[in-house]
């Protein structure tokens, strides 16, 4: 649960899958690497249960379905994951590093949410490429929503509604120059005819791994993003990935953080 994040304390993966396809995936390259660890978790999470699971009888089947589906990064829901435990200092958490909420089925957002209330101290940070999937859903206040983009066609077609505190943009990978005036309108409240939300934080990444193909970001890039969540007042929180590219050390975070 511990990560190298940077802007969450730890993470918390109740699923692992997605139906999406991106090429810059970290996730399904990780789901491939630790498949059979995590299928040998959930083996062992029952084995330890039987009484809550007296019904549930594990074959060889089952146990070899879910490890494909693990290795194949299809949304999976591991009891082993979330019944682990959080700890009682304030942390903030990220839900779904290893997922798309999108992809989740109802009941298993249903469960999480249930958790997410026992835990008030805490701060659940979601993220998604799908928003409109936050009115589904209530959530409690001490979660914040995230919607991700990498691209200005993706942050052109971003829907963000939803009633919560604290609502961002993360921009990771950065994958072209983001027409930063866009984060600006969103920020004001309207965009022609249309009624957006006050975002209240911005994060921005580039690309991790060394698959063919990768995009590097140029410094002008995140200058233009920086600049204007500055002259919008809004906190920015630059990943350590973009050292290399704007070495200056910016990792703000919403200001109405408890």
């Amino acid at each position: 649960m511990k990560n190298k994040i940077g802007w969450c304390s730890m993470t918390f993966n109740p699923v692992w899958g997605c139906l999406n396809k991106c090429e810059y995936c970290y996730a399904r390259g990780i789901a491939k690497r630790f498949a059979e660890r995590m299928n040998i978790s959930e083996i062992r999470y029952k084995d330890k249960h039987r009484e809550e699971y007296k019904n549930y009888f594990i074959t060889v089947t089952e146990d070899y379905e879910r490890y494909i589906n693990l290795r194949n990064f299809k949304p999976i829901f591991l009891n082993s994951q979330f019944n682990k435990e959080f700890p009682k200092k304030p942390q903030r958490i990220f839900v779904g590093s290893m997922s798309e909420i999108a992809h989740w089925e109802e009941e298993w957002m249903f469960r999480v949410l249930k958790k997410i209330r026992q835990y008030p101290q805490h701060i659940f940070q979601f993220l998604t490429k799908y928003p409109k999937v936050y009115l589904r859903y209530k959530f409690p206040e001490n979660c914040w929503l995230g919607a991700t983009v990498v691209n200005n066609d993706e942050l052109y077609k971003m829907d963000f509604t939803c009633g919560n505190r604290i609502k961002f943009i993360s921009i990771e990978p950065i994958l072209e120059e983001i027409d930063a005036r866009y984060i600006e309108y969103i920020n004001t409240g309207h965009f022609f005819n249309i009624v957006y939300q006050k975002i209240n934080w911005v994060i921005v990444g580039s690309e991790t791994g060394n698959r063919k193909g990768k995009i590097i970001p140029k410094k002008e890039w995140v200058e233009s993003i920086v600049d204007c969540c500055k002259d919008n007042n809004i906190p920015v929180y630059l990943k350590d990935s973009l050292k290399n590219i704007y070495p200056v050390e910016i990792k703000e975070f919403p200001r109405e953080e408890k």
